[in-house]
Formats: structure tokens, sequence, C-alpha cells
């Protein structure tokens, strides 16, 4: 685990001067904070609560959406969650289970001063996210939904119960729950919508009363240390629709106006800087950028009911992410898992996965700017049985729009740095995609990952060559670094080093610079791209080239170095790793092939010798697996004279005429 003060001298390299003098300031508005604690300065005079506007069903909740609202209440009845990988005890331990750590079984500290608390370098503690998931609160949502709907009486209680064991448990600025701005904004907006699906005119007045102040409490804090410089990221924007929220609906708190104000202008600036020109989101992760869109939805949606709609632009740049996204869809509702991914969402259904969540805000993005055309397919939103699947988000944003025509050919997005293929490949539908982009957002680059040049592909919406995933954030230690690095990426790596150089959990001192070189060839049987990376010139004196083309029946890729290996004897490993749900067979010949069942889906030829190995992945945020990799490697200075070519052959869909396409 990196330490305490090696963490600190890392951070601020990455700091201008300018940031580093509003750090400065920040942690005297920190210290001064310690007047801040306590719930007397934070009440209010009577007055309403604050209401967004939901559409609630007359005629109860779909079944999809009851079942899924009846799971988060038998969890919550006994404190019994599944967030993150991580199922807490399952027994009512009280107003301590805000606190509590479900990995190590500790509490973490409730009474001190939040900015005392070392949540990042705490030894003997789980990753603080596990923690920070309950605190959200936003499993009491679909309790809400449940009670408000179906006339559940003890969910309303129970919603109640929550509601007061956490206020109790939790006055402002104390303890962990109190440390970051992302947190306090999720949890405004859960406390929100709980009290506008209950109805406030259902909550006892004395409660009402303590929600006032909290969500008054809230504001204050979030008013008081934005995220700004190398932080404003994704947490700017939750904090900005939590000041927008607050300021607009708890209209009589002193400064609502202000946050009201300082949050819409935040979001009609910050939406040309996260989200590029093409669509890509700044931070290189579809889950990211989906995430932060669902925080823009839920400021449209409010804005539009004010009657005092976001500019134009807002809503074009928008469009220009669903473009994006849907391109990268495949028609199974599923995207390649690019950069990282800690299945934040901003409205759940129940405790745990969110199946195809990515897909579930784009088609409620392509409703809110009106591309019916970027709209995912009707499967991301149906059950085994092809039934259609409600979500919470339907009562907040509107429903989605779904089953759009497929993109097809090739598209390019430049400045968020990806090339997508889409064709159809021995009577196989196919999606190649190809980073040529930036490490990630801002100065830090927190949530990218080493992966310049790196490859994805899906046969038949079914996710063949993969990413190897997250894991764990400020708990993850050397397995954090792991899964950050190029050697758990499609790409290839020189010494097993880094492209990119890690800094901490979310830093990086140095960043690979990739560009594309070539546009894709303009003819219909083969369309190429070319692209290159620097991150390997000053430790080894090359420049990594990457050639992709797309044929009739394979990719064909192609890698070599430009320059003059530096470093005698270097190695130079080509990985690919395998969605560890397929099966993995090496041929008498050599060659691999890559199975669902009996039905090879891919088929993989290099002109290296090729071996098997066992990598770690992580599909879930705190879950780890093996899977396997298909690894070639080989003398670095080789490559400068000769290119390595891999052929990744797509067979033809068996009884259709390609008696080869599965195993005897």
């Amino acid at each position: 685990m990196i330490s305490k003060l090696t963490w600190y001298a890392r951070r601020l390299m990455a700091m201008s001067p300018a940031e580093v003098l509003h750090r400065v300031g920040e942690v005297r508005a920190k210290a001064r904070g310690r007047a801040l604690q306590g719930w007397d300065r934070y009440a209010l005079a009577d007055g309403p609560l604050p209401v967004f506007p939901v559409d609630i069903p007359d005629s109860g909740l779909p079944d999809s959406l009851r079942q899924a609202a009846d799971a988060a209440f038998v969890q919550t009845n006994t404190s019994s969650w599944t967030f993150l990988g991580v199922t807490w005890p399952g027994s009512d331990s009280g107003d301590d289970v805000w606190h509590l750590d479900p990995s190590t079984g500790r509490h973490w500290q409730s009474d001190a001063y939040c900015f005392d608390i070392p949540y990042r370098h705490a030894d003997g503690f789980g990753d603080i996210k596990h923690v920070w998931e309950v605190n959200r609160l936003q499993h009491l949502v679909p309790i809400a939904a449940l009670a408000r709907c179906e006339g559940r009486e003890d969910a309303r209680e129970l919603c109640l119960r929550q509601i007061e064991s956490w206020l109790r448990a939790n006055p402002p600025f104390e303890g962990v729950n109190w440390c970051s701005g992302i947190e306090l904004s999720l949890r405004v907006v859960s406390l929100v919508l709980v009290i506008s699906l209950l109805g406030p005119e259902t909550i006892p007045k004395a409660l009402a009363s303590r929600l006032r102040a909290a969500l008054h409490a809230h504001g204050v804090w979030l008013n008081r240390y934005p995220s700004r410089f190398s932080s404003a990221n994704n947490h700017l924007i939750a904090e900005a629709v939590g000041l927008f929220v607050l300021g607009s609906l708890l209209a009589d708190a002193p400064e609502a106006s202000r946050w009201a104000a300082y949050g819409r202008a935040v979001l009609i600036e910050e939406v040309e800087k996260q989200i590029h020109a093409d669509g890509v989101g700044a931070e290189q992760s579809p889950t990211y950028t989906a995430f932060t869109v669902e925080m823009y939805l839920l400021a449209l949606r409010l804005a539009r009911y004010q009657g005092d709609p976001f500019p134009e632009h807002v809503s074009a740049r928008l469009a220009a992410c669903a473009r994006h996204l849907r391109w990268i869809t495949d028609e199974g509702g599923a995207q390649p898992r690019i950069g990282d991914d800690d299945e934040g969402r901003v409205i759940i259904s129940s405790p745990g996965e969110d199946a195809a969540y990515v897909s579930s805000v784009l088609g409620r993005l392509a409703a809110a700017v009106n591309a019916p055309d970027c709209a995912p397919p009707a499967a991301a939103f149906q059950d085994a049985e092809g039934k259609r699947r409600m979500h919470m988000r339907d009562l907040v944003l509107g429903a989605p729009l779904v089953g759009s025509v497929s993109p097809a050919g090739t598209a390019v997005f430049d400045e968020g740095g990806y090339t997508v293929f889409r064709r159809d490949m021995s009577g196989r539908h196919v999606i190649a995609v190809l980073d040529h982009g930036p490490l990630g957002y801002l100065s830090i680059a927190a949530h990218g990952h080493a992966d310049a040049l790196a490859l994805w592909l899906h046969v038949d919406d079914v996710p063949v060559l993969v990413d190897a995933g997250t894991y764990l954030y400020h708990a993850g230690g050397a397995w954090r670094d792991r899964f950050r690095g190029t050697a758990s990426h499609n790409t290839l790596a020189l010494d097993e080093a880094d492209q990119s150089r890690i800094a901490g959990p979310f830093n990086w001192s140095r960043k690979a610079r990739a560009w594309r070189v070539a546009d894709p060839s303009p003819t219909d049987d083969v369309q190429t791209v070319i692209a290159c990376h620097n991150g390997y010139e000053r430790s080894h004196g090359v420049l990594h080239r990457r050639t992709v083309s797309i044929e009739p029946e394979c990719l064909r890729v192609i890698d070599g170095l430009e320059g003059s290996v530096t470093c005698p004897g270097s190695d130079a490993t080509l990985r690919f790793l395998v969605n560890p749900d397929l099966a993995v067979t090496q041929m008498p010949s050599g060659s691999v092939q890559i199975l669902r069942g009996a039905e090879v889906l891919l088929e993989v030829e290099a002109s290296a010798a090729i071996s098997l190995e066992a990598a770690p992945i992580s599909r879930r945020f705190g879950e780890r697996e093996e899977t396997t990799a298909i690894v070639m490697t080989l003398a670095a200075d080789s490559l400068e004279t000769v290119p390595h070519e891999t052929c990744l052959r797509v067979p033809g869909v068996p009884g259709q005429g390609d008696e080869e396409a599965a195993v005897p």
C-alpha cells in the first residue's frame, strides 16, 4: 500500500501552481470547518420538504420492478445488503451499520471530525467504497416506491426508520460519511426521491424538520468544498447536481438561490469539458460516462419541470455522447469494458448488479435529447423470457427509447480516441474497438488505464476479447496497479512495463500519448486503421505502432516498433484476454480456438509462438477470478524490422456452409 507521505508527494507533482494555492486554501477552510459540526446551526423554520417530479404508476409497480423493490426491502430489513461484491453480515446492528466495514467487521470512526479521518490510508480496513455505497441511501428509493405504489405500510415505516437511524448516527461533518462531496450529493438525490415517492405529507413533522436540517447541512458542505482543478471530474458534476437539486427544491434555505445558480452554471459549462465533441466521455470509461449522463438527465428533467431548460448546446453534446455509446453497444446491449468501473449509479432498483447499465442510461438519454437513432437494442431491457424489464429510472427519468437500427461500417472518434468497426464477418456480427486516445481526464487521469492501442472484440453479441476490469480502489494496493497496468490489456508491453507510470490509486506521473496515423481505408472489403503511442519512447527508445485491418473473415493485427530499442535483451509481450465464460483450446498447429460450448467464435493465429497463461480478471467491483490470456513473446528488437502479425479469424456459423466452424 502506498504510504500517506508518498501519496501526497505524488499528488502535489500533478498540481499546477494555481491548484497548490487552492489546496492550501482548502486545507484552511477544512480546519475552520470544525465549527460546522452538530445539528443546531442547520435548523430551518417550518417549511415544505423538497419534492422532485416522479411518475407514479396508476396500477401499482410492474412485476419486474416490484420484485426488485421487494429484494431491496428484504435486504434492508435485515441489514444484509450485497453491494460491490460484498454481503453485509445480515443482522440488525442498529445505528452502527452506517459505519460498518463489511470486509473486516470493524467500524470506521463515527464521532471524529470528518476531515481528520484518513480513509485513503487506514490500515486494517477494506475499501471505503463499501461503506459509502450503503450510505448513499439509494436502496431506500425502490422501497419508497413499494410503499407508495403498492400501499405497503411496512415499506414506508422501514424507510422512515432507516432515515431516522442515519440522522442519529451521522451528525453534520462527523464521521467518515461526510468526507466526500460525491457521496453527499448522491445521498441528497436519494433523500429527495424518497420524500417525493413517499409523499411529504406522510412524513412525521419532527422527522421532516430533521430532514430539512440535514439537507441544509449537505448544501453547506457541498457549497464550501467543491471539487476543482485535478479533482473536477465526475465528482464536480455530482456536486453541481446536488446543489442544483437542493437550491431548486429547498428554496427557503438561506443560500438556496445561489446553490441553484452555481449548480446550473457548472453543469452548463462542464458538459463540453467532460464529454468530448465526438461524444466520448473524457474519463475514458463507458460506465463513468453513463454515470455522468445519468446525473445530467436528472438535472435536465428538473430544469424542464421548472420551465427553465438548459441551453441547446447541453442537449447537443449529450446527443453526441448518445451516438458514441450506441456505436459501441452490441445487439445484446453490452459495451466493451474500458477503463475503471466501480458500478456507480444515481438511481437503483435494488442493491447489487444493474444489468445493462450503460444501455439503460442510453435509452433514457435518447429519449431526453430526441435521438431515436441512438436508442439501444430492446434486448438490453428484456428478461430471460423476453419480457420488458422496468427500472426505477422509468419513474424518475422517464421511459427509455429502444430498438434503433444498428449502426454499420466504421466510425472514428478522434478526440476521444477510438475507432469502432461494425460489420458482418463470415455471417456473424462483429464489433471491434481500437483505443488510440488519451489516458484519461485532467492531470491525474484518475479512471484511465494504461491501455493505449488495446483492442476489444465482440462476436455475435458475445464479448470475446475483454478488459481485465477494476477490482478495488483504495484497498486494492498492488492489485489496483495490476488491473490498471498494460499487461492486463489487449496490447503490447515491453519488459512487462506499463506504458504510463502509476503514481497512486488515482494518479499517473507520466502519460503515454496515442494518436491515429491514418484514416480507415475506404474500400468495402478491407478497412484499416493505424495508430501509435509513445509510452515506451523514454524507457526503450521506440514507439509502438499497431495496424488493425478488418477483412471479410478476420481481423489482422500487426504490431511493430518504430525506432531503435535502447534496452538490449528486451522482450515484447502481446496479450489478448479472453472472456472467462468462454473456453480456450490450443490446436496441434499452435493456433488457438475460443469457444462458446462446442461453437468456435474466434480462431487466433500468429507469426510467433502462442502460449496460454492464467490472468486475473474482475467482472464486478470487489470480485476477482482467473481467465485465460493468449500470449506471444518475442525479442523486442525484432519488431523494428519485422512486425508481428496476429490473425483473429471469425469462422462461419455451424450449419451455414462452414463445416469446420465447430470442433469435431
